[in-house]
């Protein structure tokens, strides 16, 4: 008799906990954006008083790249909403019902489809709002076009109190990086880069510079690893730092390279590996105005 109320009382205390993690258990949902395409994605809910990480992919990926994230935001507490961006994993319904893939898409253009993924991040933030997650609650991440994606929507939204922008360019696809760096304004950014791919490398390190001035030096943090591009930078070794970063992004002031890359490690020319013609379309500088 004495064993059953031992086990019944420590079910009852357990019972808050097992509620709590109900609570935080992963959905599957659907976002719908401003011109109607229906997006999948992945969402948690956050713990009490912790951000939501919205999860903007690389182009030609999708939602499932960031899925060594999950675990550990879900012991850090914070929330997640990964989207599969409009023709990318399973978001490949047009408005009108015809399916397509990021194949169709114009590479060119200020309203081209790579650029009308802003109205994706949007509708990310328009479902959060219906979850009592607002702006100041929320942080942005994405990698390559998804870092650029941020970046600009974040310069849009200054209620977003940071980005954690990996592997970003100047241009990946029309989708530009500079003029939205300079109205970003006095906000955390976390910035992250492989040395090991010598244009990219250098685009990366002009858009520090940009940053720093526009964002002021305290509030830029920098992480540089020996080699890797895109989501591949962040791994089991160096993703508590990020996170940890989003719990206190002034400190450290500025990160110049991770444990994984030497000190000063910048690529000279024997280093730089060839870049294919898929590449430089993707990555190509354009004028900035």
């Amino acid at each position: 008799m004495r064993l059953s109320t031992a086990i019944l009382a420590f079910c009852a205390l357990l019972a808050p906990f097992a509620a709590r993690a109900q609570e935080r258990e992963e959905e599957r949902v659907t976002l719908t954006t401003e011109d109607g395409w229906n997006l999948n994605a992945r969402y948690l809910k956050a713990a009490e008083g912790a951000p939501t990480v919205v999860l903007i992919h690389t182009n030609k990926s999708d939602l499932t790249e960031w899925e060594p994230w999950f675990k550990p935001m879900r012991r850090y507490g914070f929330g997640y909403l990964a989207l599969d961006l409009r023709g990318h994993g399973n978001s490949f319904v047009l408005p009108d019902g015809s399916t397509t893939t990021w194949r169709s898409f114009s590479v060119s253009g200020s309203d081209n489809e790579y650029n009308r993924m802003l109205r994706d991040v949007d509708s990310a933030m328009a479902y959060l709002s219906t979850h009592s997650v607002t702006a100041a609650q929320t942080v942005l991440a994405g990698s390559v076009l998804g870092a650029n994606l941020a970046i600009k929507a974040a310069a849009i939204n200054p209620e977003i109190p940071m980005v954690i922008a990996i592997s970003p360019a100047l241009n990946v696809n029309d989708v530009l990086s500079v003029n939205p760096l300079r109205a970003y304004g006095k906000r955390p950014l976390l910035m992250i880069a492989g040395a090991d791919r010598a244009k990219q490398y250098k685009e990366f390190q002009l858009l520090n510079d940009i940053a720093k001035m526009a964002c002021g030096k305290n509030n830029v943090t920098v992480m540089i690893e020996a080699k890797g591009f895109g989501p591949n930078l962040v791994n089991k070794y160096n993703l508590r730092r990020v996170l940890d970063w989003i719990k206190n992004p002034r400190l450290p002031d500025i990160v110049t390279a991770s444990t994984a890359a030497p000190a000063g490690l910048a690529p000279g020319p024997a280093e730089q590996p060839a870049t294919s013609q898929e590449e430089q379309e993707e990555y190509s500088p354009l004028p900035q105005d």
